[in-house]
């Protein structure tokens, strides 16, 4: 999961015994290493399925204009694949992020990212789209990989800019409040232009996460609820679940060729969403 902001609210248990909320998540004390080696120093089966629908919707997309386009990650934490699968797509792209050790990680990947992602872009070489830039995805990477230390939030002040976008765990993993999960989603789809493609991912009814010591919090989401929310702000291409075990929940599943396992105990699956923002 990747993270931004949490807002610090005032809780009433009744109207004359005022209790104060747990304070907001120390977003610096991110560990980036530790939540990669934990999520992605292997390639998941979940991943694969994810990365593979994105791959191919992204691929497929008209080949850009003499216009230079400009893609954004939010909340890019400590995974690159979804800007690796912008790739193709862009001649820029801002890896957007708010912790500190998270910003510094970006920077150092964006340089010349690890081998341990590596399969994630075989998998995105497979579609002729990405094949083009088999040979130098690293080079590619660093020189049109752009870090920006911000919050998500900030981009509901900004015009949109963008030509197309990903956010991955992020909305529904840096609250637990609704307001703040749609405010953090409107923040993201308002910053793509109109037409833009976009890929976002969630994890599926988290009630929070911990990594090294630290605790952050989550918003229970299910397929049916980003549905829900996207029809009014977005055109839809495809919204998918998978278990824990990498399994697709509402569509038809391919043969497994990883065994996934369920990261941790507060969630029990993952989302996707695929489309056009309005």
């Amino acid at each position: 999961m990747k993270q931004q902001r949490t807002v610090t609210r005032v809780v009433k248990r009744s109207s004359s015994t005022p209790e104060q909320a747990p304070a907001a998540p120390d977003w610096d004390a991110f560990e980036p290493h530790t939540y990669w080696k934990h999520n992605y120093a292997f390639f998941r089966g979940d991943d694969q399925r994810f990365l593979r629908l994105v791959r191919d919707f992204f691929g497929d997309q008209p080949a850009p204009t003499d216009t230079r386009r400009i893609g954004i990650d939010v909340g890019s934490g400590a995974n690159l694949y979804p800007a690796l699968a912008m790739l193709p797509l862009c001649d820029e792209i801002t890896l957007l992020e708010y912790g500190a050790q998270n910003y510094a990680w970006l920077e150092d990947q964006v340089r010349r990212y690890s081998t341990r992602w590596d399969p994630f872009w075989r998998m995105l070489r497979e579609h002729p789209t990405y094949a083009k830039y088999a040979r130098h995805p690293r080079a590619r990477l660093a020189s049109m990989g752009r870090p920006l230390r911000g919050s998500l939030f900030d981009l509901a002040d900004q015009p949109a800019r963008y030509h197309v976008g990903t956010m991955f765990f992020v909305a529904e993993s840096i609250t637990d409040d609704p307001d703040e999960f749609r405010r953090a989603m409107d923040a993201f789809l308002g910053s793509l232009l109109p037409g833009a493609p976009f890929a976002a991912a969630f994890m599926r009814n988290s009630t929070g996460y911990r990594v090294a010591a630290e605790e952050y919090p989550a918003f229970r989401v299910d397929e049916d609820g980003i549905s829900e929310y996207l029809e009014s702000k977005a055109d839809v291409r495809l919204i998918v679940a998978v278990d824990k075990r990498g399994q697709f929940i509402n569509a038809d599943n391919v043969p497994d060729t990883v065994p996934t396992w369920g990261l941790r105990d507060d969630y029990d699956g993952m989302i996707l969403a695929l489309g056009h923002a309005r």
